[in-house]
Formats: structure tokens, C-alpha cells, sequence
């Protein structure tokens, strides 16, 4: 059950709560202090209608695979992107009050994950606030007065309970039970006794939904809580996965529909609803959250770059990369682009700021434009000045810490960190940053190299950087050093193949079954909001292997995970 201190807040009862709610206090989901989920509402007791719709759609559902553990998940509080989301879907609002940021984290690459969105007293405070502003705007708004309230309130209580489960179905993503809607109809009637107007009783019923557990956290159910026998999700709860996986948001009418009438548990029909929620342009919000952390296209605009090494480097240049990126992704997201070719395709987005770093001509508007051109130098993922870029420092290329990226996120085989008490030598020359963008990069990491205690960890991977050395710090092509040396983009990795520059090394990568296997990971993690466990390596491997015997399109990879049993089920957690 939730605690009766989460039932209070979240929900209320009667007068006490419409008194609360009126006079501005607030509370606490409980949670821990640092972020954490330790002590967040159990997602194992009772919260309104378990059922999810018609008797096919029972929590207890058919079994899973034979085999396969599909895990368990923590209660999921909305993130920042996600809780604005919901309520502009939900409500219509154009306020995004998240944007005060609920200092969330990130955890394997992800802020989404969900054992670092917890609850605390300011964080508590801070949602409870924001609900009152979206509960004022929408009643402010005649468009979003109307759709909140399709009846008069002065009507009474007929009326507040109609709002309600209207407007609960879409908040709480499923519908409320009986009970719920009663102990948000005993706020409207106190409110009235208070003399409040009944549309003004209905605003702070609203504030009291937006500030409940029910909306602040998908909360899935276990039938038997400390059972580790595996259930189905109830199909309004596998449709908040999906949509949130998604859209980064709660469920559309069409999507609650399908929950509705149970059709949504059926594969085809779970199938499609996963390629019309790819599709739909709320789908560029998956491209935007998704691959905007895992290829770091979200810190781009932050990234500082030296003005008087890269004077043509502008504000506007990083937008353009940022969008090129985001645009390159979706094209193997949302199209039909297969992963083997993301290190390879050859096209690039491009407006007259970006061609001029690109050496390209310009495009004929100032707006992104789609270009092929195959007699440069520059192709696929690494080749896109938004990775070249973020991989960089402000002054100059940086070969080490592209190599780790494209290990750490590409192949999702990150190099052992250093030992915690060794001091790692800066590069020699490195005090003055103009100075150093002069020099040759791969003469003094092979300096670098002489020190024992560096030597034997760069050797299994400085090649891969060195090979795109030809690609400056803002990722303009050359053939030389600014102090006229020749580039060296010639490189090996232990006993493997020699390889020479982005063509080279993109042979090699393109062929390493790790790039198929990774992105699955990131994929998975994301979806789920959680790690990924031991018993969940079956799973993957199941997933991806029949992914691969088609075109690897990441379409069919999404499908293929959300049809699986981990997505679709889940079990309790032994005490």
C-alpha cells in the first residue's frame, strides 16, 4: 500500500486536504535527500485501478518466457523532460516548469534512470508549486478552461466528477477508481463550503492531482509483491512504458484506447503502436533525449572553445552541429538508414555557418539542408562536426579522449580507468593554449608515452584519436598542423590491423559485432530506466541476434525490444 504519509499528500481526504491545498502548504514524497529513490513510495500496494481496463488485461497476465528473468523496475519519478511533457500533452499548457530542474543526475549516461529520481522536501516543494502555476494557467486559458472543464461547475458535484476522471485518465495514465474519484470530489465539495466558486474548488483539484504520487511517479504494480515470479504489466502500465520509452510522456488517447479495450497486450497490436509512436513527430523527442545524451549532442552548446585559436567558431556553428547530429541520428532512428552504415553513410545536414567549417557549398537558404558530397573527406557519425567537436578541448584536438569515447559509448567497452592514486603527467607544452594547438598531436603523446606509467593503457587505444587527427577541434579537415607538420593518421592496435584515418578506422569498427550489440544496451537502459543485469544478458542477446538476421534498421530494434519479455513483464522483490 502507499504509506498514509504519501496518501495524504498525494492524494488528501476531505476537508483536511481541500484546507491544505488552500492555503498553500506542502509536502513530502519521501525519498532520500541526494536524489536517490532509497525509501520512495513502494510500487508494490494499491493505486486506483490495478486492473488496466477489460477482464483480458488482468496484472496477473500469461507467463514469460521459460528462462527468462524479466527483472523487477523502482517506482519511476517523471524527470524534468518527461514531467514537461506530460503536462503540456496532458493539459495543452505552454509553461514547462521543470525547467527549474530538479538537480536530477545521470547514471549510465542517462537521466532517466530511475533509482536517481527520488523526492525530497525542496524537490517536493518546488512540484507543488509548479502544479498551482499550470493549475492557473489552465484555468486562465478559455481553450484549456473548456477542455478541463466540458460541463458548468456550478452544476455541482455531477459535474466535478466528470472533470475529474477526465482529466485523470490522461494525468494518471489509466482511470481512477471509484475511490479516487470520491476523494477528489470531497476537495471540490470543501472547497465550496469554504465559499470558494466551484470552478475555483476544481482548480485546486487539479493542483492536488498534479501534486499526487499518482502523477509524479508511474507506479506499476505487483499482484504478490515479494514474489519473484514474473507477471505481465497490466496494459495501461505497458502503455506508459512505451510512450515514455518514446515520446518521453504519457500515453495519447489512441495509445490509452488501445489499453482500454485490451488490444494493446496483443503483439501486433503493441507492434504497431510502437512504429506509430516512432513516426509521429513526437517521436523527434526520442532523438532529442535519447541520442541527445548517449552522442552528447545536448552539451554541445556548453562546450567552450578558444576564440583566438578558432576564431570562426560562433555560437551559431553550434547549433548547426547539434542539429546536423540530431538530424544524422534520426535518419537510423526514424528511417531507414541500417546502424552497420552509421559509422559509413555519407550525407550531412548543413546551413551556411556549418558548410563554411564543412569546406562545402553553401546551401541556398540559411536553413538545415540535406547534402551528399562523395569527393571530400569527411563521412558517417565521427566524421559530423558535433562529435568532433564535444571530443575536443577548447584549444585543441584531444586523440585520447575520442578514443575512450568511441570505446565507452560506440562499443560499450570503455577502458579501465587509471588506479584512483596515480597522477597522470599533463602533455608537455601543454601550459599556453595557442602554443599548444600549433603542435603536433601525435609527437607528444608518443612523449607522453615514454612515462611507464602511461605507456602500457594509451597504447590500447590512442590510435583510434590519432586516426582522426586530420579533423581539428571545431571539425574543419586538414592536412597538416597549424606549425606545417604532416598529419600521421596511420595507426594499429596491438597485434589487429593497421588502419589509416576515418576510412580506415571506420572499416575497422564498422566490422566489430560490438557496434551492432551496443547500441542495444543503450537502447535497452534507456527504455528501461535501469541497468542492466546479469540475467538480462539472455534477453539482449535473444533481441539482437534475431535483429541482426534482418536489415539492421534501429526501427526493428526498438519493436524487438519492446516486444520482449522484459519490457512487457516484471516480478516483485524478495524481502
Amino acid at each position: 500500500m502507499l504509506t498514509p504519509r504519501i496518501r495524504d499528500i498525494a492524494l488528501g481526504s476531505g476537508l483536511a486536504a481541500a484546507l491544505s491545498l488552500l492555503a498553500g502548504c506542502t509536502g513530502v514524497l519521501t525519498g532520500s535527500a541526494d536524489g536517490r529513490n532509497n525509501g520512495s513510495p513502494s510500487s508494490t500496494g494499491s493505486s486506483g485501478n490495478p486492473s488496466g481496463g477489460t477482464s483480458s488485461m488482468s496484472a496477473t497476465g500469461s507467463a514469460a518466457s521459460p528462462g527468462v528473468d524479466p527483472g523487477s523496475a523502482p517506482m519511476h519519478r517523471l524527470n524534468d523532460a518527461e514531467y514537461n511533457n506530460s503536462v503540456h500533452d496532458a493539459l495543452g499548457v505552454a509553461t514547462a516548469p521543470a525547467d527549474w530542474s530538479t538537480g536530477q543526475g545521470v547514471l549510465y549516461g542517462f537521466d532517466n534512470i530511475a533509482e536517481l529520481l527520488g523526492m525530497d522536501t525542496k524537490t517536493y516543494a518546488s512540484f507543488f508549486g509548479a502544479a498551482g502555476t499550470l493549475a492557473d494557467e489552465v484555468m486562465a486559458t478559455p481553450a484549456l478552461r473548456s477542455a478541463y472543464l466540458s460541463c458548468d461547475p456550478a452544476t455541482g458535484a455531477a459535474c466535478a466528477q466528470t472533470a475529474i476522471s477526465a482529466v485523470g485518465l490522461k494525468l494518471f495514465r489509466r482511470p481512477l477508481s471509484a475511490d479516487e474519484v470520491a476523494t477528489y470530489s470531497k476537495v471540490f465539495t470543501a472547497g465550496t463550503q469554504l465559499g470558494y466558486a466551484p470552478a475555483d474548488a476544481l482548480k485546486h483539484v487539479l493542483r492536488a492531482m498534479l501534486g499526487s504520487a499518482e502523477f509524479l511517479y508511474r507506479i506499476e504494480l505487483d499482484p504478490a509483491p515479494t514474489s519473484l515470479t514474473p507477471h505481465k504489466l497490466n496494459a495501461y502500465e505497458l502503455g506508459a512504458r512505451l510512450s515514455y520509452f518514446l515520446w518521453s510522456s504519457a500515453p495519447d488517447g489512441a495509445l490509452l484506447a488501445a489499453a482500454a479495450n485490451g488490444s494493446l497486450l496483443d503483439d501486433k497490436e503493441l507492434g504497431a503502436q510502437t512504429d506509430r509512436l516512432l513516426a509521429d513527430a513526437k517521436g523527434a523527442r526520442f532523438v532529442t533525449n535519447f541520442a541527445g545524451q548517449w552522442l552528447g549532442m545536448r552539451g554541445l552548446g556548453g562546450h567552450a572553445v578558444e576564440a583566438d585559436v578558432f576564431p570562426t567558431w560562433t555560437p551559431a556553428v553550434a547549433a548547426a552541429q547539434a542539429e546536423e547530429a540530431y538530424r544524422y541520428f534520426n535518419e537510423f532512428a526514424r528511417g531507414s538508414q541500417p546502424w552497420s552504415a552509421f559509422l559509413k553513410a555519407d550525407f550531412n545536414f548543413v546551413n551556411p555557418a556549418l558548410a563554411a567549417i564543412y569546406d562545402m557549398k553553401p546551401p541556398p537558404t540559411d536553413t538545415m539542408t540535406m547534402v551528399q558530397v562523395t569527393d571530400d573527406h569527411r563521412f558517417g557519425f565521427l566524421g559530423l562536426g558535433a562529435f568532433l567537436t564535444e571530443s575536443s578541448y577548447d584549444h585543441r584536438t584531444a586523440p585520447t579522449l575520442r578514443a575512450r569515447w568511441i570505446l565507452d559509448q560506440l562499443m560499450c567497452s570503455p577502458p579501465s580507468p587509471p588506479p584512483g592514486s596515480l597522477m597522470i603527467p599533463p602533455l608537455d607544452g601543454d601550459s599556453g593554449t595557442a602554443e599548444a594547438a600549433q603542435q603536433n598531436i601525435r609527437q607528444r603523446l608518443e612523449a607522453h608515452r615514454k612515462n611507464a606509467i602511461c605507456a602500457a593503457c594509451h597504447a590500447t587505444f590512442d590510435a583510434i584519436g590519432l586516426a582522426l587527427e586530420n579533423f581539428d577541434a571545431i571539425g574543419h579537415y586538414r592536412a597538416t598542423y597549424p606549425n606545417g607538420s604532416a598529419i600521421d593518421a596511420s595507426g594499429q592496435l596491438g597485434d589487429g590491423p593497421s588502419f589509416v584515418g576515418l576510412q580506415g578506422l571506420t572499416d575497422m569498427l564498422s566490422a566489430d559485432p560490438r557496434l551492432m550489440s551496443c547500441v542495444a544496451e543503450k537502447l535497452f537502459i534507456y527504455g528501461l530506466g535501469r541497468g542492466i543485469a546479469d540475467t538480462d544478458r539472455p534477453y539482449l542477446q535473444q533481441v539482437t541476434t534475431a535483429w541482426l538476421a534482418g536489415t539492421p534498421v534501429l526501427p526493428a530494434l526498438i519493436k524487438g525490444l519492446v516486444l520482449a519479455d522484459t519490457f512487457r513483464f516484471r516480478h516483485g522483490e524478495a524481502q
